[in-house]
C-alpha cells in the first residue's frame, strides 16, 4: 500500500508539469534534462548509467552522464551545480552539500594478494612490511587509512588502465597486495598470473544516489520512490550482471 501511494504522489507531481507549477520533478531534473554525476570506473559509473536512464524514463527528462574520472574530481563537484542528482559511493557524498536519499547497490571491498605472497585471511594483511596498494581518494583508500595500523599504503591514481596499473604495482613489488572495490580486484586478479584474492571483504561500499542540499522532502520522496522500483524491478540488477560483475549485489534496503 506505502508503494502505490507513494507511486501516486509521482504521478501526480509529474501531471503538474502541464500547469506550469513547480513539481517534484522540476526539482529533481529542472527543465527536463537529468545531469547524472558519478565516477568513471565500471563498478560505478558503468552500472549507474542504465540505472539512470530509468530514472530519467520515470521523470520524463533526457538524461546527460556528468562522468568525474577519479573521486577527487567528483568530490570537487560538490557545490557548483554541475549536477542534478549523483549516483556513487554514500561515503564520498558530503553532508552539508548533499542528502544521499537511497543505496542502490552494495560493493565489496577486497585484497588481491601478489604472486608468490600468501595472506589467510583479511587481518594477516596488516603487518609491519607489508605494502598495501590502493586507488587514491577511493572508499578502499578512505578505510584503509582509518583502520591499518602496521602496513604500509601505496597509492596509485585512478585511471582508464587501472586494472592493468595495480597488477604492474604487484608484479614490480612496489606492493605485496591491492585493496579495492570488487569491480577493479578480481580483473587485477585475472590479469596477474598467480595473483589471489585474499579470502573475506575489508569492507562493504553502498552506492547511493543523492540530490544536492536544500531540494523539499516532496522531490527526495518521489526520488526515493523511482530508485526503490529500480531495484524491486530489476534494473540494478541487470545493470550489475551486464556488467559482469562479482562482489556486487543489490542494496536490500
Amino acid at each position: 500500500m506505502k508503494q502505490i501511494l507513494l507511486s501516486i504522489t509521482l504521478l501526480v507531481g509529474l501531471s503538474g508539469l502541464a500547469f506550469g507549477q513547480t513539481t517534484p520533478a522540476l526539482e529533481i531534473a529542472p527543465g527536463g534534462k537529468l545531469r547524472v554525476g558519478t565516477i568513471a570506473i565500471t563498478v560505478i559509473g558503468g552500472v549507474a548509467e542504465p540505472v539512470a536512464r530509468f530514472i530519467g524514463q520515470k521523470l520524463g527528462a533526457a538524461v546527460e552522464p556528468v562522468m568525474y574520472p577519479n573521486p577527487e574530481a567528483y568530490l570537487q563537484s560538490f557545490g557548483k551545480g554541475e549536477w542534478d542528482i549523483v549516483i556513487a559511493a554514500r561515503v564520498l557524498v558530503p553532508a552539508d552539500k548533499a542528502d544521499s536519499i537511497a543505496d542502490l547497490w552494495v560493493i565489496s571491498l577486497v585484497y588481491v594478494a601478489a604472486p608468490g605472497k600468501e595472506f589467510p585471511d583479511i587481518a594477516s594483511v596488516d603487518k609491519a612490511g607489508v605494502k598495501i596498494g590502493v586507488i587514491r581518494g577511493a572508499p578502499s583508500d578512505r578505510v584503509l587509512t582509518r583502520e591499518i595500523k602496521a602496513a604500509e599504503i601505496v597509492r596509485i591514481p585512478l585511471s582508464p588502465t587501472i586494472a592493468a596499473d595495480a597488477a604492474d604495482l604487484l608484479r614490480s613489488h612496489k606492493a605485496d597486495v591491492f585493496g579495492a572495490d570488487s569491480g577493479v580486484g578480481y580483473p587485477v586478479a585475472e590479469a596477474l598470473p598467480g595473483a589471489t584474492i585474499v579470502p573475506g571483504a575489508f569492507a562493504m561500499v553502498r552506492v547511493a544516489a543523492a540530490l544536492p542540499k536544500g531540494r523539499s522532502a516532496a522531490a527526495q520522496a518521489a526520488l526515493a520512490t523511482i530508485l526503490d522500483e529500480a531495484k524491486q524491478s530489476g534494473v540494478v540488477q541487470k545493470a550489475i550482471d551486464a556488467k559482469g560483475l562479482k562482489g556486487v549485489n543489490v542494496a536490500t534496503k
